[in-house]
C-alpha cells in the first residue's frame, strides 16, 4: 500500500503541512510508502490530483487535505475509478469530513486514511464537474464569491462568512430566468438563485423535505420565488430561527436526473465554494457509489450522509 497525499499547504493556516509531516511518520510507524503531491498554488490543484490517480495501484489510498475546494478537485479526479478517497478537512465549516465521522485532528484523519475502510458515497454531477457538499448558480453563488474576498480580507472565521453571506443576499439582485426539465415536463420559473445539496448536515435542525432526497440517493433543489429586500430578510430570519419549512416562496424537491437552462447562456457556477464559468443547459445528476470514502470502521452515520 501507498499513501498518495494531495496537500494544500495555504489551507487552514499552515495545517496542511502539518498533515505532510505527521502522513511521513505515521507511513514510516506502520511501514506504508509514502508519496507527496505538493500543491504550490491553487492552479495546481487539479494536476496534482491527476498525477496522484495515475502513479496510485489497487489497493493504495490518495488522501486530500485542505479545504472543501481541495477535497471537490481530488474527488473529482478520483471518481469511478475505484481508488480509495481518504480526506484530513482544513476549511471553514468542514460539512464533508463531519457528516462522514471525520475526525478534525490531523494526526487523527491521518490515522483514519491509514486504518479506516472504504465506503462507497454519492458524488453530484454539475455537466463535467462533480460537487461533495453543494452546487448553486445566481444568488447564493453571487454570496461565495463575496465571501471569499471577505474571508480573505478578515480571516476565514464562520462569524465572517456567515455575515458576508447575508450583507449580500440582502443587496439587490438579477432574477435567475430559467427552464427545469425533468421526468419528460419543463417548467419556467424566475428566482434569484438555485441551490442543489447533497449533504444533510447543511439541513440539519431544518424540518425541509430535501433532507429525505438523501435517504434515497438523490440530490436535493432549492428554488426561492422572487422576493423583495424585505422578504429576503424575512427568509434569513427564518434561516437563522430554523424555520424554512415555513417559507412558502420556498419550493424544493428532490431529483436523480435534471436539466436546467437559463436565459443568458453564460454563468457563474458554485461548486463547493469554487467558482466556474459554464455555459446553459446544465445537467444535473446524482452520481451513487462514485467514490471509495475511507470512513471509521464502525459508524453509526445517518443513512441520508
Amino acid at each position: 500500500m501507498t499513501l498518495h497525499l494531495v496537500a494544500n499547504h495555504k489551507s487552514g493556516q499552515g495545517k496542511g503541512a502539518e498533515i505532510a509531516e505527521i502522513s511521513k511518520r505515521l507511513c514510516s510507524e506502520l511501514g506504508i510508502e509514502f508519496k507527496h503531491h505538493e500543491i504550490k498554488e491553487p492552479c495546481d490543484i487539479d494536476n496534482c490530483a491527476t498525477n496522484a490517480v495515475k502513479s496510485a495501484r489497487k489497493g493504495d489510498v490518495i488522501l486530500a487535505a485542505g479545504g472543501d475546494g481541495t477535497l471537490r478537485s481530488v474527488a473529482e479526479a478520483i471518481a469511478g475509478s475505484g481508488i480509495s478517497y481518504a480526506v484530513a478537512a482544513t476549511g471553514t465549516f468542514n460539512f464533508f469530513a463531519r457528516s462522514h465521522n471525520i475526525p478534525d485532528d490531523p494526526e487523527a484523519a491521518v490515522r483514519l486514511a491509514l486504518t479506516g475502510q472504504p465506503k462507497p458515497i454519492r458524488l453530484g454531477k454539475f455537466n463535467d464537474r462533480v460537487f461533495i457538499i453543494n452546487a448553486s448558480l445566481g444568488l447564493y453563488a453571487k454570496s461565495i464569491e463575496d465571501r471569499e474576498r471577505s474571508t480573505k480580507r478578515f480571516g476565514r472565521h464562520q462569524i465572517v462568512a456567515l455575515i458576508s453571506t447575508a450583507i449580500t443576499l440582502l443587496k439587490p439582485h438579477r432574477l435567475l430566468h430559467i427552464t427545469i426539465r425533468r421526468d419528460g415536463q419543463a417548467t419556467k420559473f424566475k428566482s434569484p438563485l438555485v441551490f442543489i445539496g447533497n449533504n444533510a448536515l447543511q439541513f440539519k435542525n431544518l424540518e425541509l423535505k430535501v433532507k429525505e432526497c438523501f435517504r434515497e440517493d438523490r440530490l436535493g433543489i432549492l428554488l426561492l420565488k422572487p422576493v423583495r429586500g424585505f422578504e429576503m430578510l424575512r427568509v434569513l430570519a427564518r434561516g437563522v430561527s430554523r424555520t424554512l419549512e415555513k417559507e412558502e416562496r420556498l419550493q424544493q424537491f428532490c431529483v436523480d436526473d435534471i436539466e436546467i437552462t437559463t436565459k443568458r447562456r453564460k454563468q457563474t457556477i458554485a461548486l463547493d465554494g469554487e467558482m466556474f464559468e459554464m455555459e446553459s443547459p446544465f445537467r444535473i445528476q446524482a452520481w451513487p457509489d462514485a467514490l471509495n470514502l475511507v470512513v471509521p470502521p464502525v459508524t453509526h452515520l445517518d443513512p441520508s450522509l
